[in-house]
Formats: C-alpha cells, sequence, structure tokens
C-alpha cells in the first residue's frame, strides 16, 4: 500500500504503534487533534489521502458536521472511527454516510491494525476503474502539482528533512506542495509558517525571520520572537526567495549553514531546528549572473529542486481540479451545478496564466451565474484575446534567435506581474480617494508594505506628474 493517513487524536503519542504498523505497510502518517483541523487540512484540493481515522468522541455537533462534510465532499475516501460506545453514534447516522467505517475495538487495540489495513484494501479493490487515476489515488483527490511525481518520490523528499526548491510560475501550487511534502515528514505536527520575501521591505523581512528585542529599533516596544524560533522543529517556507535583498541573503545562509539566529538588537544566539524550502516564479541561474542572487544561497537552497509544470501543461489536471475546487466553495444546501461538454471543452483550450488560482476564480464564479452557456463564452472571449499576444511573444522569441525560451517566460511573467500590481494599487488608491491607508486595508496588506509597493513602482512619483496611467 501506498499514499497518507490522517490520525485524528488528542493525543498522538498513544498511537505510536498503530502508527509504526502503517507505516511498515508503505502509508505515511499526519496526526492531527481535532476532526475540525483534519477537515482543514482536506478542504485542500492538493492533499492526497488513502484514509481518515479518528479516535475522539463524537459529543460535538461540530464533529459530526466535520464527518458529514468529509464524506459529503470526498465520497470515496474511507473515514474510520474508533468512537466509545457511550456516545456511539445513531444507526441512521452510521447507515446514511458513504465510506464510514465503526472500528468495534479501541484505537489502541492491536487488532485495530487490522481492521484499518482491510478497510484500506477493500476500498481500493471495490472502487470502479473510472474512480482511481494512474497513482492508485481516487479521482475525487486529483489534484494540481502532484501527477509528475510519484507517490514515493514525494514521501522521500517528504522524509528526507533537506532543503528543498520550488519553481513554478504563479499561481501553480508551490506552497501547495510545500505543505504536501510537509506532510509526509516528521515535522508535520508541528509548526509550518509562510514569509512572502516580494511582500514586505527587507527591514521588515529580517524583523520577521530573525525576531527583536526591545528597543532595537523606532516602534519596537516589545521583545518579538522571529519565525524561525517559532517554527523551532517545524517548516519555514519563504516564498519568492528571488526577490529577497542580497544583503539578507547572506544572513539567511549563515542562519542555514550554523543553525542559529540572532535577533535584532540583540547579544542573544538561538538554536533553531527548522526545515527550510522556499519558491520562486525567477529564474535564480539569472539573478546569480545578474548579481541579485548569491550562489553560495542557491546551491544550500538547491538539495531537492521541484519545478511545478504551468497548468496549460496539464491540461488533464483542468476538469478534475475545476471539480474539486467547485465542491470547496458550494455553500451549505446547494447542489454543483455540471461542467458541461461545451463548458470543458473552452476550459481545455484556454491558456490559464493564473493557474490554479484562476480556475478557482472562474469556478466560484460558476457558482453565482449558474449558467454554462455564459461562463463558456466568456472563457472563449479570454482565449480570443490571449492568442494574439502569445502568438507576439513566439514571434519576438524567434526574431531574437533566442534559444532560452525560459528566459524570455521569466520576462515576460515578470513584467505583466509588475503592470497587474501596479493597476491593482492604482484601483486601490482610486476606490479610496488616494487614502493610502484605507487602500492599504482594502488590499488586506500591511500599510509599511503598500508604501514599499508604492516606493517601488514609483507610483507616488507619477502621480505628481499628472502620469499616472503611463
Amino acid at each position: 500500500m501506498s499514499g497518507l493517513v490522517l490520525l485524528i487524536g488528542e493525543n498522538p503519542q498513544a498511537h505510536d504503534a498503530l502508527i509504526q504498523s502503517l507505516k511498515a505497510d508503505g502509508l505515511s502518517v499526519l496526526p492531527v487533534r481535532t476532526l475540525p483541523e483534519a477537515l482543514l487540512h482536506l478542504r485542500n484540493p492538493a492533499l492526497v489521502v488513502a484514509a481518515v481515522i479518528s479516535n475522539v468522541g463524537m459529543r460535538r455537533q461540530q464533529d459530526l458536521d466535520a464527518v458529514l462534510e468529509i464524506c459529503s465532499s470526498r465520497p470515496h475516501l474511507p473515514l474510520i472511527l474508533a468512537v466509545n460506545e457511550l456516545y456511539d453514534l445513531h444507526s441512521e447516522f452510521r447507515t446514511s454516510i458513504r465510506g464510514l467505517h465503526i472500528l468495534k475495538t479501541p484505537l489502541e487495540h492491536e487488532n485495530s491494525y487490522f481492521a484499518i489495513h482491510d478497510v484500506i484494501e477493500s476500498t481500493r479493490s471495490t472502487a470502479t476503474p473510472s474512480e482511481i487515476d494512474s497513482r492508485g489515488a481516487l479521482n475525487e483527490q486529483s489534484t494540481p502539482a502532484v501527477h509528475q511525481y510519484s507517490e514515493t518520490f514525494l514521501s522521500r523528499v517528504g522524509m528526507a528533512d533537506v532543503p528543498v526548491l520550488l519553481h513554478g510560475e504563479t499561481g501553480v501550487g508551490k506552497e501547495v506542495m510545500a505543505r504536501r511534502l510537509c506532510a509526509y515528514s516528521s515535522r508535520a505536527n508541528k509548526p509550518f509558517l509562510k514569509l512572502n520575501c516580494a511582500a514586505l521591505p527587507s527591514e521588515l523581512i529580517e524583523s520577521e525571520l530573525f525576531g527583536y528585542e526591545k528597543g532595537a529599533f523606532t516602534g519596537a516596544t516589545i521583545d518579538k520572537p522571529g519565525k524561525f524560533e517559532l517554527a523551532q522543529g517545524g517548516t519555514i517556507l519563504l516564498d519568492e526567495i528571488g526577490d529577497m535583498d542580497i544583503r539578507l541573503q547572506a544572513k539567511l545562509l549563515q542562519v542555514l549553514q550554523d543553525g542559529e539566529v540572532q535577533p535584532l538588537g540583540s547579544r542573544r544566539i538561538v538554536k533553531v531546528d527548522v526545515r527550510v524550502m522556499a519558491a520562486t516564479h525567477r529564474d535564480l541561474r539569472r539573478g546569480i549572473e545578474e548579481g541579485t542572487f548569491r550562489e553560495d544561497l542557491y546551491y544550500r537552497l538547491n538539495v531537492i529542486n521541484i519545478v511545478i509544470p504551468p497548468l496549460r501543461e496539464r491540461t488533464q489536471e483542468i476538469i478534475p481540479l475545476a471539480e474539486t475546487l467547485l465542491r470547496r466553495h458550494l455553500p451549505a444546501g446547494m447542489t454543483a451545478p455540471v461542467i458541461t461538454r461545451e463548458l470543458q471543452d473552452a476550459m481545455l483550450g484556454y491558456s490559464w496564466p493564473g493557474n490554479v488560482r484562476e480556475v478557482e476564480n472562474v469556478m466560484r464564479r460558476y457558482l453565482v451565474y449558474q449558467d454554462a452557456d455564459v461562463l463558456a463564452r466568456e472563457i472563449l472571449q479570454l482565449s480570443s484575446t490571449s492568442a494574439p499576444q502569445a502568438e507576439k511573444l513566439q514571434e519576438t522569441h524567434h526574431s531574437n534567435g533566442n534559444g532560452n525560451g525560459n528566459v524570455l517566460t521569466m520576462d515576460h511573467l515578470e513584467q505583466s506581474s509588475r503592470q497587474a500590481e501596479t493597476k491593482l494599487l492604482l484601483d486601490a488608491l482610486g476606490a479610496t480617494r488616494w487614502n493610502r491607508r484605507q487602500a492599504a486595508a482594502q488590499l488586506k496588506i500591511d500599510y509599511k508594505a503598500f508604501l514599499y509597493k508604492l516606493q517601488k513602482y514609483g507610483i507616488v512619483e507619477k502621480a505628481k506628474r499628472g502620469a499616472v496611467g503611463a
């Protein structure tokens, strides 16, 4: 057997024997403490799960609601409950839910392993071919950024406890992949913290990563631990590492080499045990050539390099992904609209420059429209407007005689991203009559980060010259 098992219990140490038996079967185990916490993981369409095992009492309504949502959103996923007889489920509840299995022995009993093994095996053997994909995972769990890597590869990388560098366009699922690898690791039940290196100025990133002491700078009124301290024993994802200031890269390299951080304004040295993953849409090798990225940091991070292709190169995933995201945002009591053949054809013919995020937005729009023809026409219109741009890009590529298409793509992506972000900032400013604090609040970003972006794109200077739209 292979795959990931979610094990729910308030005391994970009590299930050590069961965990070892499952791992001996080739399964990975992700321990969580409550059913609602497990539900948060299962709402993530990138998490492929072989079974869910629960050892918590079904006394609260939120636990019953979580069970109902798990079984309805993933009907082919076996859910195994070890329920105390005193709080046994009503027979109507038990028989009305597909995929629900009740253990007759306590989870700590040695016989529980054999019962769980039989449930997982019988579920796999009775599933129809249309319900199972090429990896043996049920189609209900088809997810982005996973098909090109086997379960064995992902579990080995996850358990290796080495740095991982994730490459891919914006929205392809780099964070999803990082969380998936973390779920396979021995740090799965430890903190997973993320820092976007492009969203904050370098001064704020430094204080966020390493922490600071009271009085270290203006506004530092209390001691604050950094993410490396907060993630002790866990994992940190440094998103958009290619945008990190080169001076800060040197400090990060020192932390990776020594396993120590020094908070700003402090003489205190803190030993840290944290696994670092990094993600970027940039060509870091080109950054090295241009002097914007340190070569030694690149090789320190690049132990495992995972490239996640854009969604347009994974067309077989588009429809299953859309169906998963459609169910994910489906309001309670509402029936999911069918993705018709015409709508499928329109979706498969579109390039999806926004990747998974764009698919999610389109599916949320579909829940509002409830009209497949209207949505299909919108997508076809998007396809017709984006095709000439793609052809123009291709012509430029050939006329330059540039054999390295990857560099050209990165340039185009960076320019498009800059234009889109500038427009977003200007729209927010316009909607708030250029009240910067209100605009930052509307965009849900830190005010200092908002000011940094205005300075970065020269928006204030353009406005003074009366050339904001330039």
